[in-house]
């Protein structure tokens, strides 16, 4: 049995991976804001456990709590792999620095690298005595290595994300059963996001032409191609030997 932990599961990307994962052998932990109805009805017709737990992963003090609900849905002692999937995020604020408000720049932080920070520490203290296959991706962007006008703290956290990320790899590998990580760049995906910084005021956002031209051109990547390349990756006998990926050049 494969137990996945996937958050941000409500739409999008992470609604995306969330259905490929559906199979009978998969044991699937959503954790988003709301429930995703239509997964559930999904996972129900091919007889897959799937549950959901509804969290604000801003809310930092009941992260801890979440996670014990997580690990007391496990499948011992059926369970021979265990991954954790931080997809959870948000672009938002989308504007110059000196007019991006204190409570959004926070907010953005506290989603995009506080979350999956503490989410990542309570996952490898409360795995550490499972002997087996467990595996993070952390959900990057190509933001976190090229600046941005008017997205500075989407492009800082994801930045963070990306060291984050090595720094844990560093101290894993160090472990005999230590757990393999990657921060990986998905692409550019036509989701909800886009859709927002599609309908942006001209001049609020310097690359929005950019954006638009990738969606006239159909060079932008469905939720459903990205999630099964981003699963190919996860899945992969080489996961881990590269710790900062970008999807494009699989």
């Amino acid at each position: 049995m494969k137990t996945y932990i996937v958050t941000g599961t409500s739409r999008g990307l992470g609604a995306a991976m969330a259905e490929q994962l559906i199979h009978p052998e998969h044991h699937i932990i959503c954790i988003s804001r709301k429930k995703n109805k239509e997964l559930c009805r999904k996972a129900k017709e091919k007889h897959t456990a799937l549950f959901e737990i509804e969290a604000d992963l801003t809310v930092h003090a009941q992260i801890p709590a979440v996670m014990e609900t997580v690990f007391n849905q496990l499948p011992l002692p059926d369970l021979h792999s265990f991954f954790l999937i931080n997809n959870a995020g948000m672009v938002h604020p989308v504007d110059f620095i000196e007019k991006a408000s204190a409570s959004d720049m926070a907010q953005n932080i506290s989603l995009n690298l506080l979350a999956p920070m503490i989410l990542t520490s309570e996952f490898i203290k409360r795995s550490a005595a499972l002997k087996l296959e467990k595996r993070i991706m952390n959900i990057s962007s190509g933001a976190a290595r090229k600046p941005y006008e008017a997205w500075s703290s989407y492009c800082a956290s994801k930045a963070g994300l990306d060291h984050f990320t090595r720094c844990t790899a560093e101290e894993q590998k160090q472990r005999e059963d230590g757990v393999k990580c990657v921060s990986i760049a998905p692409g550019v995906i036509d989701t909800g996001m886009q859709n927002h910084i599609r309908g942006l005021e001209e001049g609020r956002f310097p690359e929005q032409s950019r954006f638009i031209r990738l969606k006239e051109e159909g060079k932008l990547y469905s939720a459903s191609l990205a999630a099964e390349k981003l699963l190919e990756v996860l899945h992969s006998e080489t996961f881990g030997q590269e710790v900062l990926m970008d999807i494009r050049n699989v």
